[in-house]
């Protein structure tokens, strides 16, 4: 009996499994004819692969570079920051080159549209912090952006926290990204020192001393706490700026090198004053945290994109780790996965400024490599040797998060001098014409390059100058500087005695083809 159930039960489940057979059976019929094996799925064509480049998210950008002091004015009442008096107290006047102009963050704002009419995606303002308004002798004023005194609110120059927040909002309803140029290297000079002296004094002949007056290794040993009897030089703060700094830490003259100006070379680059300005200690933890919280409440307050950080080289490699990684996380955690954090890094070797990207972690850094080969081809006639040298040099900058499609490219900018200026000096006989004609190809070679280009306001227009620094920071609206007026414009018989925001100007309308053909063809 035990033997006839098994055999039932195995009919049973051999009756089931024919079922389960027949079944498949049909459905492999119905899907597929008996004749025909499945059909692999196509490759993907030429050109979506080509459509498609193995890029990061921020590779596409074009960015618009402008000073706000002088772009546009859309608000006289601040142009002398709240301030009275003389130029010498409130840093204003528009007849010299090396004071505020009167532009604002107002003013930018109006502008928008012409902005946005050149392809931009991304404006990247100079720094908009709160500035000593004059320094030294009363020969410049803090026009610029880089003499910060108060890292939380904007120049009074330029507006309100309120006017900052109405651009981004404006230019982020336009389409358009806004980045920061930031500082963590320097503050604005306010400290001095018992000695009056100014000079250089090396680690070697001048070491930090502990507590207990035993010499240390600042870059290594960061929880000592140095002697402050021990600094190079005897730190002073005048009274009247005692606490002239914000957030208050920045008051603290532990918090900063002492060792007087930098004369660029060798350490003096990472730990001297940089013309005089105060030179932050950037490798204790205090400053790096420090830094950290002063950004990370303009990414939360202010909605911002990115950075561009100002001085990378004259800043130690390991802050650059920790600063970048935490900006990063901070932004990641908002909801901003694609924050892009880009270094100026003065050299014209990829070698040189690519370990920034490497191993500081930021996400690109200025590519001052192609814009020396740039000049060299279509400005001083040189082979395209020096453009291929660069292009050749692309592996460097490859990380987990980065690579060359990263890199912010430009032609000239307001330190060292615009492409109209070289252009100019390069061809001191040439007539408008060619000036224009190389002046495009310039543009031409930059825009279908890998990099995320960028304008530097006033390009667009022509504009040259005599040189970098003050001489490459004309207002976009009508100057009464004697030496702006003088500068022959390309392309145009206009001068600087009227506004420059002509949408018909001959490399306005070449730049925002470009932008055009890039968006059109993005391989």
């Amino acid at each position: 009996m035990n033997r006839r159930h098994g055999a039932h039960g195995a009919s049973r489940k051999a009756a089931a499994a024919a079922v389960a057979a027949a079944l498949l059976g049909a459905a492999l019929h119905t899907a597929t004819p008996a004749s025909a094996a499945p059909t692999p799925p196509k490759p993907p064509s030429d050109a979506k692969l080509a459509a498609e480049p193995a890029r990061h998210d921020v590779t596409r950008e074009q960015f618009y570079f402008v000073l706000p002091d002088r772009f546009a004015n859309g608000d006289r009442s601040n142009d002398r920051g709240g301030l009275t008096g003389s130029r010498s107290v409130t840093g204003f006047d528009p007849t010299d080159k090396g004071f505020y102009q009167g532009g604002d963050l107002k003013g930018l704002t109006r502008k928008l549209d012409y902005i946005k009419g050149l392809g931009t995606t991304a404006i990247w303002m100079a720094p908009i912090f709160k500035n000593k308004p004059v320094q030294g002798n009363g020969e410049s004023a803090g026009y610029h952006g880089y003499w910060i005194t108060d890292f939380t609110r904007v120049d009074p120059h330029f507006g309100t926290n309120q006017d900052l927040k109405n651009l981004v909002s404006k230019a982020h309803a336009k389409g358009m990204k806004v980045y920061f140029d930031v500082i963590t290297n320097h503050t604005a000079d306010v400290l001095t020192n018992t000695e009056k002296k100014y000079g250089y004094r090396s680690k070697g002949a001048y070491p930090y001393l502990d507590t207990e007056g035993r010499p240390f290794d600042d870059t290594e040993e960061t929880d000592r706490k140095v002697d402050e009897d021990s600094f190079p030089y005897t730190p002073q703060i005048p009274a009247a700026e005692k606490t002239a700094k914000v957030p208050a830490w920045l008051n603290d003259p532990t918090m900063y090198h002492n060792r007087g100006d930098s004369t660029f070379v060798g350490e003096s680059g990472l730990y001297g004053d940089h013309t005089g300005l105060d030179d932050l200690w950037t490798e204790r933890p205090e400053v790096v945290e420090g830094m950290e919280k002063i950004y990370e409440r303009w990414v939360k307050d202010f909605d911002i994109d990115g950075f561009r950080v100002d001085t990378v080289r004259n800043v130690d490699m390991k802050f650059w780790t920790q600063w970048a990684t935490a900006l990063d996380a901070y932004a990641a955690k908002r909801g901003r996965d694609d924050f892009f954090i880009f270094g100026e890094t003065l050299s014209a070797d990829p070698s040189v400024i690519a370990p920034y990207v490497t191993e500081g972690r930021l996400d690109a850094t200025l590519d001052f490599p192609l814009q020396n080969a740039i000049r060299g081809y279509a400005s001083q006639g040189k082979s395209a040797s020096g453009l291929s040298d660069v292009f050749a040099q692309d592996y460097r900058y490859t990380t987990d998060k980065a690579n060359a499609y990263n890199e912010v490219t430009f032609l000239g900018n307001h330190d060292m001098g615009r492409i109209g200026s070289f252009l100019k000096s390069d061809h001191p006989g040439a007539g408008d014409a060619e000036l224009l004609r190389r002046d495009r190809l310039a543009h031409e070679l930059m825009f279908l390059s890998r990099g995320n280009p960028v304008i530097y306001s006033g390009d667009e227009q022509g504009f040259t100058g005599a040189g970098g620094d003050k001489d490459a920071r004309q207002t976009m609206f009508a100057s009464k500087v004697t030496d702006y007026l003088d500068d022959d414009e390309i392309g145009t018989e206009r001068t600087h005695a009227s506004d420059a925001y002509d949408v018909r100007h001959p490399l306005y309308r070449s730049i925002a083809a470009l932008s055009k053909l890039r968006k059109a063809n993005p391989a």
